[in-house]
């Protein structure tokens, strides 16, 4: 699937690969500091459901198991791997 990610996103430009299906374990990053210097908001959790119409996904997210929250990919930096962080313009593991 194509996505396109928030406007300047420094993690993706135009349209960009979406490689992760229902299940996977993403980290989501709605902010990254150094865009708006600011703290970066970003957040761990499980997709649960891709939606095409809606251009975006549902994924419960680590600190609320019970509730699921979507993520509409216009107002999102970049989705990447769970075990990952994002830090001075690309990622790192996290501990």
């Amino acid at each position: 699937m194509k996505v396109k990610y928030k406007d300047g996103s420094i993690f993706g430009h135009g349209l960009t690969d979406f490689p992760y299906r229902e299940g996977d374990y993403v980290t989501i990053v709605v902010r990254y500091w150094t865009k708006e210097n600011e703290d970066n908001i970003y957040y761990h959790g499980h997709i649960t459901e891709l939606e095409d119409e809606r251009v975006g996904f549902w994924a419960r997210l680590d600190d609320d198991l019970e509730n699921e929250e979507f993520f509409h990919f216009s107002d999102i930096e970049a989705v990447f791997n769970g075990d990952k962080i994002p830090f001075f313009g690309g990622w790192k593991k996290r501990k």
